[in-house]
């Protein structure tokens, strides 16, 4: 199976870090820190192993040197057999779906086209359309079929490893990982976390001075309500007072009469 044919010839003449052999396969490991023209390509793909082979029975296996050291376990002779066999196991079931499904389609196809030729040209295109429709379905489902059978393969695979190193191992790897996978990226783009930090900083920031702004706000009204309330309990006042003192008029009048 061709995987990654680019980077396979990269290496060419290079001495690599282990060789592993088995069923007449080979696999040399190599570190992708040494191959600057493609490795800031894989590892933007978050990318820290690659998989690469020519001809389905040399591969070669390219893994950021950090990366590796942390998670070496995953990438012992045992292992790395089950994920050869994978590939193996996905390169037959694409030519077994190719020669079921796909050629036979395709003779079919160019078998109804050459026989549209004879055909009423009023019915010869929408015979073409049709089968043009047809055979594009059939793609879909036989994609389909493919993603499935391979899914199903890999799921296989990850269960024989697990049976190898055990499910706490196995747990404990991922997490170095991940773990691992994530202060990579972090010590590569420092600057994103600062402008995260600074954004969070300034937004706190932001919040803060809206709720003094609020509370002086609503202080002040409450404030110009305590007023109002004062001014218009002094008009009251005043009112009364100007009805008494018209009131004592009215009674001195009324005695002087």
């Amino acid at each position: 199976m061709r995987i990654n044919p680019k980077i396979f010839n990269l290496a060419d003449g290079v001495q690599p870090i282990e060789v592993q052999e088995f069923d007449g396969r080979k696999v040399e490991l190599f570190y992708l820190d040494d191959y600057d023209e493609v490795k800031d390509e894989f590892i933007a793909k978050s990318q820290f192993a690659v998989w690469s082979s020519i001809d389905g029975k040399n591969y070669r296996l390219f893994l950021e040197k950090g990366y590796y050291e942390t998670v070496k376990e995953l990438y012992e002779k045992p292992i790395n057999k089950i994920w050869v066999d994978f590939w193996d196991s996905s390169e037959n079931i694409t030519k077994k779906t190719s020669h079921r499904f796909l050629i036979p389609m395709m003779i079919v196809c160019v078998g109804l086209c050459i026989a549209s030729f004879f055909i009423p040209y009023d019915w010869a295109s929408y015979v073409v359309i049709g089968i043009l429709i047809v055979a594009f379905i059939a793609m879909i489902f036989v994609n389909s079929y493919n993603r499935k059978k391979i899914m199903q393969s890999n799921v296989e695979s990850r269960n024989k490893i697990i049976e190898i190193l055990g499910q706490n191992e196995f747990d404990d790897i991922l997490k170095k990982q991940k773990e691992y996978i994530d202060d990579y990226f972090d010590k590569l783009y420092p600057s994103d976390l600062d402008d995260e930090d600074e954004n969070e900083e300034k937004e706190s920031n932001e919040e803060i001075k809206n709720l003094e702004e609020k509370t002086e706000e609503l202080e002040s009204k409450e404030e110009n309500a305590e007023k109002t309330e004062e001014k218009e309990s002094l008009e009251q006042e005043d009112a009364k007072d100007l009805e008494n003192e018209e009131k004592e008029k009215e009674e001195v009048s009324k005695e002087a009469e």
